[in-house]
């Protein structure tokens, strides 16, 4: 079936050159029938700035291939399921920093303006928190640029890891980049460097941080893209650990795949001749640079003391850990509370081959030599955030969304005297709406909650209900010379079938569930937001 696929958004060229030369297996062809419309749409509206970008990065700036950011430029590294994104989250609550969030990154080919209308559309349809750990995500979270990569360049492992697995071979190069011709690590730099420029154009006096789990094996591209200015953290965590968790995370994202899955034993030695292959390469790298441009930390520690941890790698590194930002971190923390991990369901978690316990013992001798941090209280947050206040929310909703329907009524009168023969219903504008009636009413009460949720679903439903009547009578005015009961018959009638089309119901479903996503949030807010 159909899923909010991870590469949705890709344009269509780049999915073209994906399934170039085979055709995934019928049982496929709607999930793929699903990503088709999605990335065509992808494709039309960051069309105009990917065109205008392409032609300004490649024809006027001198090296496409490089971004200078004085401000400065932190990589988070460590395979994948280390706790990078965890390290990532907390860094992203520095008000001096700026990170690519997953609505960049989910259509790294788009732009301010592209990015504006992906940020709103992507609402109902990303979770509150990712399927295979349950930690936060949704379009304001920090994303990875790996995603960027695979979407807009055509240029990461992504695709052979989590679409097509049995054409590993073919994507299995973009990890160490050492296979790759000169024109692909080329157009790799390139295009990270482009969509870093992207990312920063809102904040240039802001350090960037960047976050993809094999960047580690990117370490000497990534000097050459941004040179003397790039630092890089890496989170190491216990290998078995790691192990366990990449088989669980492949079998929650199984729905993406438009290939068969692997067996667990494959998959199992797959993940562990990757994460030997990725760590190696970091060690080996990271000896080309000059003392004070790597830090190393543990996931273990880094749950057990965050502040004290990134405060002492930070100083390592020579970057500001600022009080602004120990305070942003304790309040994230504050508002996350104890995580709670998902119970684990059943699943084959696959047969060790002989040689895993080697890799193993050679991967905890890559992992950096700390021992394990005391357990320190996060201090409590300096400006704790309120209870929510419903009442008030609610109400400022109702006037929010009488005010949402007096403005569709007077568009649609000022189109009608305009454009006489135009009759348009705009139903599309419920889904802004609900979009409106939702961040207001979460605004106005200082925190989401359930009932808040409902009403903001409700009062998006009663408007679009509402304003059908006045829309049908000022577009068609049935019956105007008839009694009054032929008028508010026909008028009537008219308003139901306009409201109760297709296409309506779709628009109605989708303002209602952004009122309640946005309205309902009771989680910790996006990281820096």
């Amino acid at each position: 079936m159909p899923v909010a696929h991870l590469l949705a958004l890709a344009p269509l060229d780049v999915w073209l050159r994906m399934l170039r030369g085979t055709l995934p297996h019928p049982r496929y062809w709607l999930r793929l029938l699903g990503i088709g419309f999605t990335s065509l749409i992808g494709t039309i509206w960051s069309l105009p700035e990917r065109i205008i970008f392409g032609i300004c990065w490649s024809g006027f700036k001198k090296d496409n291939e490089r971004l200078d950011h004085p401000p400065g430029v932190l990589v988070i590294i460590g395979y994948y399921r280390s706790g990078t994104t965890h390290a990532h989250n907390l860094i992203a609550c520095d008000p001096d920093s700026i990170t690519p969030r997953w609505y960049q990154s989910l259509m790294g080919q788009g732009f301010s303006m592209s990015w504006a209308v992906t940020r709103f559309l992507l609402v109902p349809f990303l979770g509150s928190s990712r399927p295979q750990d349950g930690v936060g995500f949704g379009p304001l979270w920090p994303g990875e640029d790996d995603f960027a990569l695979a979407g807009w360049g055509h240029c990461s492992t992504l695709p052979g890891r989590l679409i097509f697995p049995s054409r590993w071979d073919q994507w299995r190069k973009w990890n160490t980049l050492e296979e790759c011709t000169d024109a692909e690590r080329a157009r790799w730099r390139r295009t990270l460097a482009g969509f870093a420029w992207k990312i920063t154009r809102r904040h240039p006096d802001r350090m960037l941080v960047l976050k993809s789990p094999n960047h580690g094996a990117h370490i000497t591209e990534l000097v050459k893209v941004f040179g003397d200015h790039v630092r890089f953290l890496h989170v190491a965590r216990d290998p078995n650990k790691v192990i366990e968790s990449n088989i669980r995370m492949h079998d929650a994202l199984s729905s993406h795949l438009l290939d068969k899955s692997l067996d667990a034993t494959t998959l199992r030695a797959r993940i562990v001749e990757e994460y030997l292959e990725i760590e190696t390469a970091t060690i080996n790298q990271a000896q080309s640079l000059d003392e004070g441009r790597i830090a190393f930390i543990t996931h273990e520690n880094l749950i057990a003391d965050p502040i004290g941890q990134l405060s002492k790698s930070f100083e390592s590194l020579g970057i500001g850990f600022s009080d602004t930002h120990q305070d942003s971190i304790s309040n994230y923390l504050s508002d996350l509370g104890t995580y709670q991990r998902p119970p684990h369901t059943p699943i084959d978690l696959g047969t060790p081959s002989n040689s895993e316990p080697e890799s193993i013992e050679q991967l905890r001798s890559l992992r950096p030599t700390q021992s394990l941090a005391a357990t320190v209280a996060i201090p409590n947050p300096a400006h704790p955030s309120p209870p929510p206040r419903t009442g008030s929310g609610i109400l400022i909703a109702i006037g929010t969304a009488i005010a949402w329907g007096l403005l569709w009524i007077g568009l649609i009168w000022i189109i009608k005297l305009s454009f006489p023969d135009y009759r348009p219903r705009l139903d599309q504008l419920v889904w802004i709406g609900g979009s409106v009636i939702g961040l207001i009413s979460i605004r106005a009460a200082g925190g989401g909650s359930k009932p808040l949720g409902i009403a903001a679903a409700t009062l998006t439903l009663l408007i679009f209900i509402s304003v059908s009547f006045p829309i049908t009578v000022i577009n068609w005015h049935f019956a105007q010379n008839g009694s009054t009961q032929d008028f508010l018959y026909h008028n009537g009638k008219g308003a139901l079938h306009g409201l109760t089309a297709p296409s309506s119901i779709v628009y109605a479903i989708l303002g209602m569930l952004t009122a309640w996503r946005h309205a309902s949030q009771t989680g910790p807010r996006a990281p820096g937001t």
